[in-house]
């Protein structure tokens, strides 16, 4: 966004080749670098029911209640660009919500996994926002359009209905929270040329201009701040609050009788 590295096949070798030669002489520590284009399955294996004992311990102690299942409304965020959602990973954490990003258009198979989840929450008589992140340019705005277009009509798939058929539980809101366009103006981020060659981009230059910006070049605690805003807005706090007591009390509950598993296997 700092427009020193450009989006093409050139400079991402370039930022690769030294990336990793600033891990491997200790400039930059493996941690701060994640790949999520190459996942690892791991089964859960175990030396003795003790271990596992010691385990369940471990991860009653992160044990969360779904805070939202007693709320009105249902809610995830989705950002364009995977390379953001270490920024936004604690927001979702905090509130324990659902973060999608699509890496550009989403596929057709996770755009009806997010549809799926949507039908269950209608059904449910919840009312469904999506949060979204994009850049300012001719496929951010076109991909939120498209996204909710794309999610409706394979609702409308999981519903059994007919094309173009309407339905309240249909009824989404895609809420935009960033970037728009007086952004520009109040945080002065690089300037990024509409590309020609995106089909979208006349009209795009016609209705807002030819400068583009992307998701990028906003600061992250920026980003936070509008998520945290924008999910508090949708909460019922006495029922939030509820819910974390709930929790408090099942989570002792489960260490009580985790820690009486791990007792036994030991005496075993």
């Amino acid at each position: 966004s700092a427009l020193i590295i450009q989006n093409c096949l050139r400079d991402y070798k370039r930022t690769s080749r030294a990336s990793t030669i600033a891990r491997r002489d200790d400039r930059v520590p493996y941690e701060r670098i994640v790949d999520r284009s190459r996942p690892t399955y791991f089964s859960s294996n175990w030396s003795s029911v003790a271990e596992l004992g010691e385990a369940m311990e471990l991860q009653l102690q992160q044990y969360r209640r779904d805070y939202w299942q007693d709320q009105p409304t249902y809610c995830e965020m989705i950002c364009e660009k995977d390379a953001l959602t270490g920024s936004l990973d604690p927001v979702r954490r905090e509130y324990g919500l659902t973060l999608e990003a699509l890496r550009g258009f989403d596929s057709e198979s996770k755009t009806h996994e997010v549809a799926k989840r949507f039908v269950d929450a209608r059904q449910d008589g919840k009312k469904v926002v999506v949060l979204y992140l994009g850049d300012w340019d001719p496929s951010g705005e076109c991909i939120e359009v498209d996204l909710k277009d794309r999610i409706v009509a394979n609702m409308r798939k999981v519903l059994g209905l007919p094309k173009d058929a309407r339905d309240p539980l249909l009824d989404i809101e895609i809420r935009r929270i960033a970037i728009f366009k007086e952004d520009i103006r109040k945080f002065n981020p690089p300037p990024l040329k509409v590309k020609d060659t995106d089909s979208r981009s006349p009209k795009f230059v016609r209705k807002h201009g030819n400068r583009a910006v992307e998701l990028d070049a906003l600061p992250p605690n920026e980003l936070r701040g509008r998520l945290r805003s924008a999910i508090e807005s949708l909460i019922d706090r006495a029922a939030w609050n509820r819910a974390r007591l709930i929790e408090e009390a099942q989570r002792a509950t489960c260490q009580h009788y985790a820690g009486f598993l791990r007792e036994l296997s030991s005496r075993a």
